[in-house]
């Protein structure tokens, strides 16, 4: 089993209703990805219709469905493993959600976001699942931004012990209007600096890799409407070690190749208690 690997992190522009030109930028980013070489390519959360779109109950689309196999195809098309966040409506519910597409063409796993903002509850459910998926790489993880921030690093933990060597989550970061990028970077500043805590944090625990690929662009319509998705996509490789940040602003797109190597590793069940004392880690 090869564990390293080449990751296209794909910070694309996602527009408010623009399903058509949302999907070709990411069906773009793909096909880029592949000729750079890499074998995985991450994408944003909801980059089909925009995230904490109020629009969602009537724009979005069952998974498997018309915008999931899209990028299914260009899965196949181009050979490579696709994780990328999508509005999913299932039974007159919506799910904040992401896909994991193999260079086959399957669509290999689904997961629904489950820590929800109370802004994100008035248009989402709460998903229900937890899961990893078996690659040539190891095992994979998918989660959703705000997932992983510090209070909610049970999921981590919880794929991390089921053996994910890597956990891939689809994001969208962003800041009010009044925030001025060219005084404070977003992943150093208040609204960002948590992603560097935890994701440094799992990683050195578990010898994991995190990544999380944000969107960039404007929120036109919801509660957020004004605020500023700013890219700033971050890999963090084992050790803790940041291995690379994206560029940040509203129209930083960013096509971000990085190598990961992960060990793979042999710990399993109640032998985790004992690994993690070992890093300095107890969870009571």
């Amino acid at each position: 089993m090869n564990n390293e690997v080449a990751v296209c992190m794909g910070q694309i522009k996602v527009v408010f209703n623009d399903v058509e030109g949302n999907l070709s930028r990411a069906v773009e980013a793909i096909r880029r990805s592949a000729s750079m070489g890499c074998s995985i390519v991450v994408l944003p959360e909801t980059l089909d219709i925009g995230w904490l779109n109020p629009d969602a109950v009537e724009l979005a689309k069952p998974i498997p469905g018309q915008y999931s196999d899209i990028l299914v195809d260009a899965a196949k098309s181009h050979g490579v493993y696709v994780v990328a966040g999508l509005t999913e409506r299932d039974n007159g519910k919506v799910y904040d959600s992401a896909i994991l597409a193999s260079p086959r063409g399957e669509l290999m796993w689904k997961y629904r976001k489950i820590n929800l903002t109370p802004e994100e509850q008035e248009i989402y459910e709460v998903g229900d699942k937890v899961g990893v998926v078996d690659t040539e790489y190891g095992r994979i993880g998918v989660d959703i931004c705000i997932d992983n921030a510090p209070s909610n690093l049970v999921l981590a933990h919880s794929m991390a012990r089921m053996g994910a060597i890597m956990i891939l989550s689809p994001s969208g970061w962003a800041v009010p209007p009044t925030y001025d990028l060219s005084k404070e970077s977003y992943l150093d500043g208040s609204y960002g600096k948590h992603w560097i805590v935890s994701y440094t944090t799992m990683a050195r625990l578990y010898d994991m890799a995190i990544i999380g690929v944000s969107s960039v662009g404007e929120m036109s319509k919801g509660p957020w409407k004004g605020w500023r998705l700013i890219g700033s996509s971050l890999a963090v490789g084992p050790g803790g070690i940041i291995l690379v940040k994206g560029k940040e602003g509203p129209n930083a797109e960013d096509l971000i190749r990085v190598n990961v190597n992960v060990p793979l590793r042999q710990i399993k069940g109640t032998r985790y208690a004992e690994f993690l004392w070992s890093r300095g880690y107890f969870m009571p």
